[in-house]
């Protein structure tokens, strides 16, 4: 398999939406919600293909009042793509970027019964030659839904 990374365009909006469909993994927001994503903050988010087939993405921005800290919002592997190493290319991918040098700080969150994404982000902080803490933010009461809680992790840079 052949995995190519690129920014997204606006057109991909509806194939990130539908990889976290097919996934059931990620909580899913609307189509619109990601061709926003995809078009407003394209330079802070990645996605990866296998010739015409979506198989991974990141969606991440950079704080508006602190545009030196990075949001890494949910990233997504397709099944087809998984165990190969694609979510670590797609941070890796972020990190290649010419701003990525002007962030100090790398938030993101994450379910305390999700050891995948927590072992996915220490490895990050590892290559980055960081360490990596984390903080209870965002309850079950508050999240609503049956929701599992989310805690923010921090990678200082």
């Amino acid at each position: 398999m052949t995995i190519h990374f690129r920014e997204p365009r606006l057109e991909d909006g509806g194939r990130i939406h539908q990889l976290i469909q097919r996934a059931g993994t990620l909580d899913l927001n609307s189509a619109y919600l990601y061709f926003l994503l995809a078009d407003h903050f394209r330079s802070t988010c990645a996605i990866a293909e296998n010739g015409d087939d979506l198989v991974g993405f990141v969606t991440a921005y950079r704080l508006p009042d602190n545009p030196d800290t990075l949001f890494v919002w949910q990233i997504g592997v397709d099944a087809s793509a998984r165990g190969q190493g694609v979510a670590s290319r797609l941070l890796g991918a972020l990190q290649e970027r010419d701003w990525f040098s002007d962030i100090k700080r790398i938030e993101l969150t994450i379910a305390p019964d999700n050891p995948a994404s927590q072992a996915l982000f220490t490895r990050w902080a590892e290559k980055l030659g960081c360490s990596i803490r984390n903080e209870p933010y965002l309850s079950s009461e508050l999240l609503g839904d049956g929701h599992q809680p989310e805690d923010l992790y921090v990678i200082d840079l």
